[in-house]
């Protein structure tokens, strides 16, 4: 997740607005294969993997239609906030998992 936020920093300092949202895509792309790997062996990825694949073609239709900018924006930060809450909530239930069985 760190270094999918570190590319899409980056993206976000050299592109412009067509070609920063299809930069977004391909990242959210390699996500999403990412994810279904790890959806594979475990559950708790999944949601993960829906996710970016909805921002794929969020991604895609924001190139394609030059939707506004500002409300572009909005929509990646609460995708990113809620990808954040859900890892939280994830790494929450595991360590209380983990310290029931200790």
């Amino acid at each position: 997740m760190a270094i999918g936020w570190g590319f899409s920093f980056q993206l976000w300092i050299y592109l412009d607005t067509p070609a920063r949202s299809l930069g977004y895509a391909a990242l959210d792309l390699a996500l999403t294969a990412i994810f279904f790997q790890m959806a594979r062996r475990r559950v708790f990825p999944a949601p993960l993997y829906v996710l970016h694949a909805v921002l794929v073609f969020y991604h895609l239709y924001t190139a394609t239609f030059e939707a506004d900018y500002y409300w572009v924006q909005v929509m990646l930060n609460r995708s990113f906030e809620l990808e954040l809450v859900y890892i939280i909530a994830c790494a929450g239930y595991r360590i209380r998992i983990l310290g029931a069985r200790a």
